[in-house]
């Protein structure tokens, strides 16, 4: 006697890797824009989960980078003092920098760090739910930037008080051209979320992309016109700040907050350029081959 099972044809289901595609954008980015509230939640739930809502969350927020611009402050006072560098501004004009620097650099880097893991750290949401990939580098995004606000009513403090106790600084105290900081926390964010992109897809293929991003920052760091001002470029030695991605902000923050006007045309040009060209290269790189994702993490 035959069984009847043997007669029910075995369904095997297959996935395979799809080849990298954009898909049609103008409902993809309907359904972004529908579900942009998704974004927000998460990086709520993702804040919470780890200490941004705890009382000393924020306060750690400001220490950490606070601290390490003193640090980096009194090495470099202590190498400008032994190669009797004379013409660098006073010593609180060095620190604004450096901090005001680091507090930007913070924020894109927590925008790379974090967007970067963002997929592979969320495989089970993407294995059961089907959403736009995009929104979570993008509330990874978010949340960096409220991690970055914290640091902003320090700085302002920092930056009125020292203006007016050290007769030596430069700093004017706020004017209308502190206008121009949302713009720079703009171009900021708008190049972190590209860079955020374009390592995320890395790390869905190349695991250790993460690993590395955290030494190459540190790399990034001091290529950057944080440590050192972007005067002391010259020549063709300046394409180490147009080359760097975040470069011309960078430069932007020490006209406006340092040296109290505003930015020239060609950092206005270059950061803007460079915050759009980021969004656009690592948005096709990612939507391309987002639905490959499920197979690869």
């Amino acid at each position: 006697m035959t069984s009847e099972r043997s007669n029910i044809p075995s369904l095997i289901q297959v996935f395979e890797p799809h080849k990298a595609a954009l898909p049609p954008l103008r409902p993809y980015l309907r359904e972004l824009w529908r579900r942009r509230r998704f974004a927000l939640e998460l990086s709520r739930f993702t804040d919470k989960a780890e200490y941004l809502d705890s009382p000393l969350g924020s306060v750690w927020l400001v220490l950490n980078p606070l601290m390490l611009a003193l640090v980096y402050y009194l090495l470099v006072s202590l190498l400008a003092g032994a190669r009797g560098n004379k013409g660098t501004g006073s010593g609180f004009d060095t620190l604004a920098h450096i901090l005001i620097g680091l507090f930007t650099w913070y924020f894109a880097q927590n925008c790379m760090t974090m967007g970067g893991s963002s997929v592979t750290l969320s495989s089970r949401l993407i294995l059961n739910q089907a959403f736009p990939r995009v929104l979570l580098p993008l509330s990874s995004v978010i949340s960096a930037f409220r991690q970055f606000l914290p640091t902003l009513p320090i700085y302002v403090i920092i930056y009125i008080v020292g203006s007016r106790l050290d007769k030596k600084t430069t700093l004017t105290g706020m004017s209308w051209h502190s206008l121009w900081v949302p713009v720079i926390i703009l171009f900021v964010g708008l190049s972190g979320f590209g860079l955020a992109l374009l390592f995320a897809t890395l790390n869905v293929y190349f695991r250790d992309t993460s690993k590395i991003l955290a030494y190459g920052g540190r790399i990034w760091l001091y290529l950057s016109p944080v440590l050192w001002l972007p005067e002391r470029l010259h020549g063709w030695h300046r394409i180490l700040l147009w080359a760097n991605p975040l470069g011309p902000v960078l430069a932007m923050t020490t006209t406006v907050w340092i040296e109290g006007r505003s930015p020239s045309p060609a950092q206005i040009f270059a950061a803007l350029a460079w915050a759009v060209g980021l969004v656009l290269i690592g948005g096709y790189f990612f939507i391309s081959r987002e639905r490959d994702f499920a197979v690869r993490i």
